[in-house]
């Protein structure tokens, strides 16, 4: 059975496996989805007071996320404005359901014991009963 068509930002361009997104991509998606919309010169200011880097780089990088699919261009203003064209929520599940199938082999449980900084891994039943308590207490 042949795999079902990825969204282009989850496939690799160089035939392997999504690992995730760069750190800078996911710098520059993070200022994006906090201001809903943007332009290069706003985001490269906000990255600049951070750290060093240049404003083709940014131009370059958010290019690329447009390329991707992952920010949309609205090229009618004289700066380009870039919008999200998929929710922060949508891009984190993916990229951490990658990592724990890439990096954890599919354990979930050994995924929940390291985001709650917990001192052992969970067994599998206990990460089932952890879920199945998180959605009846809080309707998850």
């Amino acid at each position: 059975m042949e795999e079902p068509l990825r969204p282009k930002w989850l496939r690799s361009t160089k035939g392997t496996p999504f690992t995730g997104i760069g750190s800078l991509e996911a710098d520059i998606l993070a200022v994006v989805w906090e201001h809903d919309q943007t332009t290069v010169r706003e985001v490269y200011e906000t990255l600049r007071e951070r750290r060093q880097i240049a404003y083709t780089t940014v131009m370059t990088v958010m290019n690329n996320l447009v390329k991707k699919h992952l920010l949309l261009q609205d090229k009618t203003r004289i700066a380009y404005v870039y919008t999200p064209a998929i929710p922060g929520r949508e891009v984190v599940q993916a990229v951490l359901e990658s990592v724990v199938d890439r990096l954890l082999t599919g354990q979930y449980n050994v995924a929940v014991s390291q985001l709650l900084k917990l001192d052992r891994e969970l067994t599998p039943d206990e990460a089932a009963e952890l879920r199945a308590w998180v959605r009846e207490r809080f309707g998850a």
